[in-house]
């Protein structure tokens, strides 16, 4: 007997006994009759009757069986197993089983008994905390209308215990407590009852075998991982987390073979519970021998020699064997400098490069580098999608990739980051697909963005100081500044959306008002790409500011109040040289101070200077080096600024005795030179986790002693950099850890500013979010500095005023970028102002 007919035996006396059972539970004794399992009999189904099922219909109970009235089936046979096996697939069946009465003529009426199972009404989670309880409902696939079987509650405790090794819980016991539902039958509820138990973490983790590397590097290759026996980080976590573990095992081998251990493994591991709660990892090592690299030749290069691929690989003979780092020299140096990026730039886009051990002795290795350079490729189509606001020619002219051009990966890399620059897109969802023809030796790239908002909208109000005064006061701002503006559209409302925009300019309007004391109204316009055809960018501004010191009204002569009228116009341009990351910027500018019975409130003016009138025309030069990766959370890269603003020096040339001058014609042209530095750095530590070191410096000079150093421009140093408004001129530099202005107020003793100021910060920050609509990031931070009245006091590494501190930042298209900082001042008592050394910072727009 074959092993198939066997099979359907079996299957023929377990349905005879079940038809047996049933009928002689009937009382029907006189069906019993010998069947023919040799010659089995055919039969023709009179009827088919369903005894059992209360919730669900009859007529499907026959449909899901498969069976039909008329049908011809065999007794045995394979209808009556088949139409059972139907009925299970269901799920709505806690039993089955089925009749057969013969009738005369070859016929017989079936029954179907079946037992149904309840449905689930809903569920409840004890034993666990409210929060908890929440979060395990999201990890479990149990809902209500479900059929309650066997498989759906082993699924649900499979679910619950899964979700407790993850955190640790390795003693986790779940149990099911079924209640039938009171209104509705048929319907069940489960009570589940969680006992997490005590969490599971590492005591220890142990090594044997590792002789040329200690236990502490070892375990070092654990980022997750950590034991609790003598850990000195309390913040990582101990908890065992068997995925995790086994990832972060392969790491052994990794490290092992960075210092020429090619043959290194591990040769076991085990997990020993030591507690209910903790545990011990040993792990077995086998170090074998370290390896030296001997010769490397090079295969198939034609278009560099090799004394250049040599140089540019930088490994040596003699050099342990470090088969990441030659796989990083060749593919992917994080700087770009790697012979991979040697060819691609070059528009090798077909090259293909294989490194080989072609030979082994002792304790060397002979390396073979074997190359495919292939044809040089060229861009044949460029195209974007994605961009559904901003317009196609925004977008195509910060492309580096022209269609004709050689492929270079790296003028992929820097459109990419060109991109990103501009702000109108996310980051995060840009991309790039260069699609390769090797047929005809092009490449089509498709460039793929996402659009965010860059606008912004300012409506604000705040309560505080009010300048000179002290006098706490309402400080309204209103403003709106529309980064992807488009003054062509202006006349074509059809092309709204809902504004004009779409073409790159950038349009800003502000004012601001609390009412008498101060009043600033200022408009610019930025058009980057002037004509059109180069980067070459056109600014415009205006300003006017009002600042009164005293409560008079505005019609009382001795009112105390200083306007600030101005105008400028900048031009900026792009360069290629030293490279292509720097760029220069000249802007001319015209302001006219006037102010009133200001003798006396801390300007500096002589005392006989109450009233009068200043001029400053100038000019103002500006170089700027900028590679970060990104405008709101860098990550790598830096950026520099020089700046120079000058006005002419009048009194060079109009052979004036300014010793004997009145004041109104000895101020009335202002004089000065302004040097200003700025330099930030960035450096990725980790994921998400930013180094950030600045440094700053600025000084303002004079021409002429007998002018002196003028009373408009100085640097006001100290608190958050947020005023709400410029005072008297000066420029405003944040220091945290010291109130508003104390720290260049102590070092001038007036209110006037200094000429001279230097600050230095490091940060670490780690982004939360970095989702475009709204950026989140902490950091923690040291900063110090100092201002000083002269150079004779400049003393920019020994005499500073230093703080650490932790903050927080949000950035959001439609506001900008917030703040909020904490900050400890350790030379508090040396700053006079300041009453305490703890100082809470608030801040909005980039400060530095």
């Amino acid at each position: 007997m074959t092993r198939r007919l066997k099979h359907a035996s079996l299957w023929v006396i377990l349905l005879s006994g079940v038809l047996f059972r049933n009928l002689a539970a009937q009382g029907d004794s006189s069906l019993y009759e010998p069947y023919n399992f040799v010659d089995p009999e055919e039969y023709v189904i009179k009827d088919i009757r369903v005894s059992g099922a209360r919730y669900i219909q009859e007529a499907l109970v026959t449909i899901y069986s498969g069976l039909s009235i008329n049908q011809k089936i065999k007794i045995p046979g394979d209808a009556i197993p088949a139409a059972i096996e139907n009925l299970w697939k269901q799920q709505f069946f806690a039993d089955i089983q089925i009749g057969m009465k013969k009738l005369p003529g070859r016929q017989v009426v079936l029954t179907i008994y079946v037992s149904e199972r309840s449905k689930l009404s809903k569920f409840s989670i004890k034993g666990l905390k409210k929060g908890e309880t929440k979060n395990l409902r999201e990890e479990i696939s149990l809902k209500s209308n479900m059929i309650i079987t066997q498989n759906l509650l082993n699924k649900t405790r499979k679910e619950i215990l899964d979700y407790y090794v993850k955190k640790g819980y390795y003693s986790a016991a779940v149990a099911f407590k079924r209640e039938p539902e009171t209104n509705k039958p048929n319907f069940e509820i489960i009570r589940i009852s969680v006992e997490k138990g005590p969490k599971v973490k590492v005591y220890d983790i142990r090594f044997a075998g590792n002789e040329k590397l200690d236990d502490a590097t070892l375990r070092r290759v654990f980022k997750k991982t950590k034991r609790l026996y003598k850990k000195w980080n309390f913040l990582a976590a101990s908890k065992f987390i068997e995925d995790k573990y086994e990832e972060e095992k392969t790491g052994i081998v990794t490290k092992y073979s960075e210092l020429g251990y090619r043959d290194a493994q591990v040769l076991y591991d085990s997990i020993n519970q030591i507690a209910p709660d903790r545990l011990v990892i040993n792990i077995g090592i086998n170090e074998g021998s370290q390896y030296r690299f001997r010769n490397i030749y090079w295969r198939g290069n034609t278009k560099f020699r090799n004394g250049m691929l040599d140089t540019l690989l930088g490994i040596k003979k003699g050099d342990v064997y470090n088969q990441a780092l030659l796989q990083e020299r060749l593919f992917a140096n994080a700087g770009g400098y790697d012979i991979q990026s040697l060819y691609m730039d070059d528009g090798y886009l077909f090259f293909n490069m294989q490194p080989v051990e072609v030979a082994v002795s002792n304790d060397s290795i002979d390396m073979e580098i074997r190359i495919y350079e292939g044809e040089q490729a060229r861009v044949n189509r460029v195209t974007v999608s994605g961009n559904t606001k901003t317009s196609d020619h925004v977008v195509l002219r910060e492309i580096r990739t022209k269609p004709g051009d050689k492929f270079s990966r790296s003028d992929i890399q820097r459109t990419m980051r060109d991109l990103a620059q501009l702000g109108y897109f996310d980051p995060e969802q840009m991309g790039v697909d260069p699609v390769p023809n090797q047929m005809d030796g092009t490449v089509d790239i498709r460039y793929k963005v996402s659009e965010k908002p860059s606008d912004q909208i300012e409506l604000s109000g705040g309560w505080g100081a009010n300048g000179f005064t002290g006098r706490p006061a309402l400080l309204g701002t209103a403003g709106v500044t529309l980064n992807n503006f488009s003054i062509r559209k202006l006349g074509k409302p059809s092309l709204w959306n809902p504004i004009p925009s779409g073409d790159g300019q950038r349009l800003s309007l502000r004012a601001q008002s609390n009412g008498t004391f101060y009043q600033g109204y200022n408009f610019s316009f930025t058009e980057p790409w002037l004509g059109g055809k180069k980067p070459n960018s056109f600014s415009v501004s205006l300003f006017h500011t009002i600042n009164a010191y005293d409560y008079a009204v505005k019609s009382d002569p001795n009112r105390k109040v200083l306007y600030n009228t101005g105008a400028s116009v900048s031009f900026g341009k792009r360069l290629r040289w030293p490279d292509d990351f720097f760029s220069m910027q000249w802007v001319f500018s015209f302001q006219r101070y006037r102010f009133q019975n200001l003798s006396g409130s801390g300007f500096g003016f002589p005392a006989d200077f109450k009233n009068g009138t200043s001029y400053v025309p100038s000019i103002q030069f500006v170089l700027t080096r900028n590679s970060v990766s990104a405008p709101i959370f860098p990550e790598s890269g830096s950026q520099f600024t020089f700046s120079l603003q000058a006005t002419p020096p009048y009194s060079a040339f109009n052979g004036k005795d300014y010793r004997t001058m009145l004041p109104a014609d000895k101020y009335r042209w202002i004089e000065y030179h302004k040097w200003k530095f700025d330099a930030n750095w960035y450096t990725l530590l980790f994921k998400n986790c930013v180094l950030s070191t600045q440094a700053r410096f600025g000084f303002l000079g004079f021409y002429n002693r007998d002018l002196g150093m003028t009373f408009f421009e100085r640097f006001r140093l100290g608190g958050s950099g947020l005023f709400g408004f410029s005072l008297a001129g000066t420029e405003i530099i944040s220091q945290r850890g010291y109130d508003n202005f104390t720290v260049s107020d102590a070092a001038s003793r007036s209110e006037s500013g200094v000429p001279i100021y230097n600050k230095l910060t490091t940060e670490i920050r780690y982004a939360i979010t970095k989702n475009p609509t709204a950026t989140v990031y902490g950091h923690v931070f040291a900063e110090a500095g100092n201002a000083y009245v002269n150079f004779n006091s400049f003393n920019p590494f020994q005499d500073l005023r230093r703080a650490v501190g932790v903050g927080v930042r949000l950035f959001m298209p439609m506001f900008g970028l917030i703040g909020l900082d904490y900050a400890y001042g350790f030379d508090w008592r040396l700053v006079s102002g300041n009453s305490k050394p703890g100082q809470f910072h608030f801040f909005l727009g980039q400060q530095f």
